[in-house]
């Protein structure tokens, strides 16, 4: 395994076309993710691509590995002190999917996952998504921060504990009181989704400046955002330049959208959509990669997901992902 590195990049290339997902009919956003970075790098690992020591290797080495292996990048992008390798899986068909169609008939959406206001991170992740894609512009980005503050506190407050369920709900579920809510717009959430708010507001505004400037350069065309009650969503929306249009609501534990969120999406012409991504993803699917093959994934720093869809058809071409991840081995991450 990748024993000498202790940050990769990870880019799953089309998992569309991995056989072994293809036969785990049903699996979840969580075993999908942990399945598909488990195939990557197994096949980086067992082809044993370039020896990499501390996240990098000698001039000899990269032009031995590169005549060895020719299928394979692995391109230090770090200091010595980071160590930090890129891993593409070989064969992918991405760049050959992307081209069989002109780039204005296809519709690219992204969705990241990330758990730090860490703008480094933001603008890393995306550069690695167009580096993925091939592409010059992507149509829709939604932002789902999920800082680990909040599962912290979710686990420390007997009173949330009693209203969710055993899996975290997203912020718009939980505490959910149509028959209590106020009469202003503002305070209009529950008062778990205010503090919510409170704890997720300012980190949303640290990451969404850096969107804005992706749609200022014409890279990035809609911005949209993930699991936020209907009054943080006025409050962003309020301050944005460039305002949501998109929003994604969690419905795995809520069968009604909350009338409010409902009304202000309508009237500020914002598209209202569902999802099943558990708020803990990053953390859940580095579980299970860790658990079920042994494969030192001991945390995911952030992670896109990437879908191309061809517009005239409606037909979904590519899904993938790119990640950051933090390996180590599996007895040191028990302890």
């Amino acid at each position: 395994m990748l024993k000498s590195a202790s940050k990769v990049t990870i880019n799953t290339g089309n998992v569309l076309n991995l056989i072994d997902i293809k036969k785990k009919a049903g699996q979840n956003v969580t075993e999908e993710l942990s399945e598909s970075i488990k195939l990557t790098l197994s096949e980086w690992s067992s082809q044993n691509g370039l020896p990499v020591q501390n996240g990098f290797a000698s001039p000899a080495e990269q032009v031995q590995g590169s005549r060895e292996q020719s299928n394979y990048m692995v391109v230090s992008t770090s200091t010595p002190r980071e160590a930090v390798i890129n891993i593409t899986r070989p064969h992918d068909d991405v760049q050959n999917k992307m081209a069989e169609e002109e780039r204005k008939n296809l519709k690219i959406g992204v969705k990241i996952f990330i758990n730090e206001d860490s703008t480094s991170s933001l603008t890393e992740c995306l550069e690695n998504v167009f580096t993925a894609l091939h592409t010059e512009y992507i149509d829709n980005v939604i932002l789902a921060y999920n800082p680990d503050i909040l599962h912290i506190n979710e686990a420390t407050d007997e009173t949330n504990l009693k209203s969710t369920h055993a899996t975290k709900a997203s912020p718009i579920s939980q505490g959910s009181n149509i028959a209590r809510m106020p009469s202003t717009e503002l305070e209009a959430d529950s008062e778990a989704d205010a503090r919510k708010c409170e704890a997720i507001l300012p980190g949303i505004k640290v990451l969404w400046a850096v969107l804005e400037d992706y749609v200022k350069q014409g890279r990035v065309h809609q911005l949209g955002v993930a699991d936020v009650g209907g009054g943080c969503l006025r409050r962003l929306h309020a301050w944005a330049h460039v305002r949501p249009a998109i929003a994604q609501i969690n419905l795995a534990s809520c069968c009604v959208v909350p009338p409010a969120l409902h009304e202000f999406c309508r009237a500020n012409d914002v598209q209202l959509l569902t999802h099943g991504d558990p708020p803990d993803l990053l953390s859940l699917a580095a579980v299970k990669t860790l658990s079920d093959a042994g494969v030192g994934c001991n945390n995911l720093d952030w992670c896109a997901r990437y879908q191309v869809h061809i517009k005239c058809r409606g037909v979904l071409a590519l899904k993938g992902y790119v990640c950051k991840a933090t390996l180590g081995n599996k007895d040191d991450a028990i302890e």
